[in-house]
């Protein structure tokens, strides 16, 4: 029975340790698995470009004690009494983080305006040629005299009397850019206005014309993830348990089996001698734990022989044959 018992609690602990040891393989496997590829997209600049469309004024004046006798002054305003023509510019100017040139077209629209009304006069257009850096692309010099005419033609026919006016124009400039095998369009747009008044003309342009802009390709760099660590980790503690559970597992069985302790017991306070003398008296007890209650109650040493445990007292011996 005792053999039988050993067997079961035997085969509970190799079960139980070999559950302990799939759950280990199956966390360590996981763990090797969860180093896997991983690919990821970087941007990475290969171009950086910045394209500016310039506008000014020279004023064409006649002798003047004011100016010292200058004939052409870029200002912003001139007494109109000191003018006697206007050269309107537009210049192009483009860079970039490697050498850059550029060429395109042009297009200059023209409007004639006043506070009350506004007139589309026409266009011109030209080509941008192939340079680098600055390029002046287009002079302008508008008639004074013929938008005054026309100013006041419109304004008798509409029943105003004034005569100050407005010319202003809008360039737009279209640039290719050639850097490398990069080739990148570019518009640049921006207006400026003269205002043709009766003490000063006065001109004026808006801020934009500006264009910076970086340009990126993109990388695909492949990585590893890494292994899970806590994985192995735990497939490493699940294998110790399986360990544990396989070696200490009947032992553990035991505490549990009231028979069996009383065993222990007993091998632990018993003596060893020979077999039961047989002119006494012999008793047959029927477990550990009866002839433990015995030794306990009567305060006899156990004695260990060959087949068991058994203690004397008086004539009688009390005896426990291991099965």
């Amino acid at each position: 029975m005792k053999t039988r018992f050993m067997k079961t609690r035997t085969m509970i602990a190799l079960a139980i340790c070999l559950l302990f040891l799939s759950v280990s393989g199956t966390m360590i496997y996981y763990g090797y698995a969860s180093n896997v590829p991983y690919y990821r997209t970087y941007e990475v600049p290969t171009y950086s470009y910045q394209a500016q469309l310039n506008l000014w004024s020279n004023f064409h004046i006649n002798d003047s004690i004011l100016f010292d006798n200058v004939t052409c002054v870029n200002s912003s305003t001139m007494f109109s009494k000191l003018v006697e023509s206007i050269t309107l510019h537009a210049e192009v100017n483009a860079s970039g983080s490697s050498p850059t040139s550029y060429n395109g077209t042009y297009v200059v629209y023209e409007y004639l305006s006043t506070s009350d009304w506004t007139k589309y006069i026409g266009s011109f257009h030209g080509p941008i040629a192939n340079s680098s850096g600055q390029l002046l692309f287009f002079k302008y010099a508008p008639n004074i005299t013929q938008f005054n005419n026309l100013t006041q033609k419109i304004n008798q026919q509409v029943g105003l009397s004034f005569t100050r006016f407005t010319i202003k124009l809008v360039v737009i400039a279209n640039l290719t850019l050639h850097s490398g095998s990069d080739v990148v369009p570019v518009t640049l747009e921006k207006s400026m206005e003269v205002y043709f008044g009766s003490l000063n003309y006065t001109f004026s342009q808006d801020p934009g014309g500006n264009v910076t802009q970086t340009l990126y390709h993109q990388d695909l760099v492949r990585g590893m993830t890494g292994y899970n660590k806590m994985l192995f980790i735990s497939g490493g503690i699940f294998a110790i348990f399986g360990g544990v559970s396989f070696v200490y597992g009947p032992k553990a069985g035991e505490t549990m089996n009231p028979e069996a302790m009383a065993e222990r017991t007993l091998r632990k306070l018993s003596v060893s001698g020979t077999a039961p003398s047989t002119n006494s008296r012999e008793v047959k007890v029927e477990s550990a734990r009866g002839l433990l209650k015995l030794a306990k109650t009567l305060s006899r040493t156990p004695v260990k022989f060959d087949k068991g445990y058994y203690i004397i007292d008086s004539d009688t011996t009390y005896v426990w044959n291991k099965s």
